[in-house]
């Protein structure tokens, strides 16, 4: 199908597609955050399900190679250069992608990136174009990643972002401005405006639903301004990561489980100790702890020949991160991914919302 375009009097032209190397460079970029694989039970299956792929993809350029936000922004400069950025069939992009390397752009403004951040594309670039080797450990690499994520693409992403692109589609052709088709917190603290105004007779700006983006990402491209957004699904990945939150939630939302937890903040204890302190049965205590335990909420410890309960933290930062997410998806808790935040301008990954 086509890419719907409208032209406004005063503004550019806008198209909304879907992009396959958009999806994986969200992919790669979760090889380095940890909260974007809690919040996509696709990335986090990918890593998990993969031992090793985590590391290999983080250190694949090398120590001091990386970018202030991380990320792979040099997948979606090879991608446009070769007229692939808005593919959605990943067979097309993989075929042609060692060919992208060789042939890969030697110079880019790439407003979108502070000065460190460009030059570290431009390097990588530069290595791609002048190593055979390079070329054929990136596409195998990248191969290897989207083979992780295929089957969840074409079982939930697809539909997904299908709907979301014609939702979006929709708005473009009855003339809604591009603000309100990008949505909220879409800004990146006024750099998408500036770079927008800066497009000339020809060129466009992409709006970009993405099955996989954590929040979203802003990149200038040759002729092209690109905004990844989420998409707006609440499918089955969406109903996974709040089915847990909601299990979570539901063994904290009793007065006598949330003081018991609140106790073990202050000290491991005995089920006798909590016993005692709240003049409760062992048996009733025993049921609250088997609640908190089942959501994951607390943990055990021995020390000597004591059985001790402690309040398991790693799980409490969880809830609390998929409680913004949930409640506060365009807050604070997503500054900066250099750049992709409710948006604070440094770079691709400027401009990339965490």
């Amino acid at each position: 199908m086509p890419p719907l375009l409208h032209d406004e009097p005063t503004g550019p032209t806008v198209v909304v597609r879907p992009s396959i190397p958009v999806e994986i460079e969200w992919a790669l970029a979760a090889a380095e955050r940890v909260e974007y694989r809690r919040a996509s039970p696709a990335l986090a299956a990918l890593y998990d399900d993969t031992p090793g792929l985590a590391e290999r993809v983080s250190t694949f350029w090398g120590k001091g190679a990386g970018m202030t936000c991380g990320g792979h922004l040099e997948l979606l400069v090879l991608a446009h250069h070769g007229g692939l950025l808005f593919v959605d069939d990943a067979t097309i992009l993989l075929a042609s992608l060692g060919d992208l390397c060789a042939a890969a752009p030697t110079s880019l403004p790439l407003e979108s990136e502070d000065h460190d951040d460009r030059a570290v594309v431009l390097d990588r670039l530069a290595r791609l174009r002048t190593s055979p080797a390079l070329r054929r450990r990136y596409v195998d690499l990248i191969t290897e990643v989207w083979a992780g994520l295929r089957d969840g693409w074409e079982r939930d992403g697809r539909p997904a972002v299908e709907a979301a692109v014609a939702a979006r589609r929709d708005l473009v052709a009855k003339g809604v401005p591009w603000p309100e088709v990008a949505g909220k917190g879409c800004d990146f603290d006024g750099l998408l405006a500036r770079l927008i105004d800066r497009l000339g007779p020809g060129d466009q700006f992409a709006i970009v639903p993405a099955y996989f983006t954590h929040r979203g990402l802003l990149a200038d491209l040759p002729g092209l301004v690109v905004l990844g957004v989420r998409t707006d699904h609440y499918g089955a990945g969406e109903r996974a990561r709040t089915v847990v939150l909601a299990r979570r939630l539901k063994a904290l939302a009793d007065p006598t489980r949330l003081a018991i937890l609140s106790s073990l903040a202050d000290q491991p204890r005995t089920i006798t100790e909590i016993a005692a302190i709240f003049s409760l049965a062992q048996p009733t205590v025993s049921n609250h702890v088997k609640l908190l335990d089942e959501g994951g909420l607390v943990a055990r410890a021995k020390s000597g020949s004591r059985r001790e309960l402690l309040v398991a933290r790693d799980t409490v930062e969880e809830i609390l991160d998929e409680l913004r997410l949930v409640l506060d998806p365009h807050g604070a808790a997503g500054a900066s991914r250099s750049g992709r935040a409710a948006f604070p301008a440094s770079s691709q990954q400027s401009l990339r919302q965490p």
